[in-house]
């Protein structure tokens, strides 16, 4: 039986916060899949690259001992029952979710070829906090790459705003070294960008990427409500079957009413003006 494993990322105290929300969830469902559960929490990468998203480069040594692997950046929350991915994706093919209602798709992929050069760009642009691989799809995770050393330490990318680290650069190589590619929908990665978040539910992965989540109140306070909902038959039914109730419940709380006195404070100023 190849060894399989579940990866993950909680560095500082921030991230170990989230791990007490998201890990619990994410280690039944390594147990489910018969996957180990890996969580990087110390940085290795992060005096040479800078950002402690590049810690998913420790895929590349992992890859050595693991057959295959599913890396989860950790302000996903997992859906109890959701299917097992390593069935789904076959081995030799990459999976991830496509970032069709991601607003700087285009720009990304523009500005990532105009930096590290023209390619045959085929495959959908993805979102790289969930992704399924094998040893088939090592040399994506290649510290040494001179595109990466380009893209890392190149001035090109403070220049325009909102431009991501890791994921355009992912998103090149896998286009530039022509693996073949399956887009596991937004079921698997429902993020921020699906802007009707009382669906969210009906997911099998919530990630709360981006500043604003997928509610009200600090991502930490969305992701423990949330993971209260995933650990509540009765509440995720409701949930799942009502999305109306979702978004009354979604407003139910104090985090809501600062929003909305937040909102009301922001207009009152401009109306002075």
């Amino acid at each position: 039986m190849s060894r399989k494993a579940i990866v993950t990322i909680a560095i500082g105290e921030h991230g170990e916060e989230m791990a007490k929300i998201t890990h619990p969830l994410m280690r039944a469902y390594a147990e489910y899949t018969g996957a180990e559960f890996i969580v990087i929490d110390k940085p290795f990468f992060l005096d040479r690259f800078g950002k402690h998203t590049y810690e998913k480069l420790n895929c590349y040594k992992l890859l050595e001992e693991y057959e295959r692997i599913i890396f989860l950046d950790s302000d996903i929350l997992i859906s109890l029952g959701s299917p097992d991915l390593f069935e789904i994706v076959p081995e030799s093919v990459f999976g991830a979710s496509n970032e069709y209602f991601y607003p700087m798709r285009e720009r990304d992929i523009s500005l990532t070829q105009i930096e590290l050069g023209p390619i045959e760009w085929e495959h959908p642009y993805f979102n790289a906090g969930m992704m399924v691989f094998s040893k088939a799809h090592k040399e994506l995770f290649n510290p040494e790459d001179p595109d990466l050393q380009h893209w890392v330490f190149s001035d090109f990318r403070n220049n325009h705003v909102n431009l991501l680290n890791d994921q355009p650069y992912f998103n090149y190589k896998l286009n530039k070294i022509g693996y073949e590619f399956i887009d596991l929908g937004t079921k698997f990665n429902l993020t921020r960008a699906i802007r009707d978040t009382k669906i969210r539910f009906r997911a099998y992965f919530i990630h709360y990427a981006g500043p604003s989540g997928h509610r009200y109140g600090t991502r930490l306070e969305q992701m423990a409500r949330d993971r209260d909902v995933l650990n509540s038959p009765a509440l995720l039914w409701l949930s799942k079957k009502f999305p109306s109730y979702r978004w009354v419940a979604d407003r139910v709380n104090k985090a809501f009413l600062v929003y909305l006195l937040n909102k009301l404070t922001a207009k009152l100023r401009l109306e002075v003006k």
